[in-house]
């Protein structure tokens, strides 16, 4: 499998993911520079939202601290 074949296949992967996450409405979780805590990740759902939380991490209840 050339770089070119390989790159393909991975894209159709991650699109048929991203496809079934949107359509479960489960967000893209990710980290930039308004996540000041370790514990601090952005929300970012399928219907534009995306949302500032924290994630406690005894018990993983998620707290928003504010929609972006």
């Amino acid at each position: 499998m050339t770089e070119g074949q390989l790159n393909a296949a991975l894209k159709k992967t991650l699109d048929k993911a991203l496809k079934l996450m949107a359509e479960k409405n489960v967000p893209r979780v990710y980290r930039n520079e308004l996540c000041v805590k370790k514990n601090q990740f952005i929300h970012a759902y399928p219907d534009g939202k995306r949302f500032l939380i924290e994630q406690n991490q005894t018990n993983s209840k998620e707290t928003i601290l504010r929609e972006l």
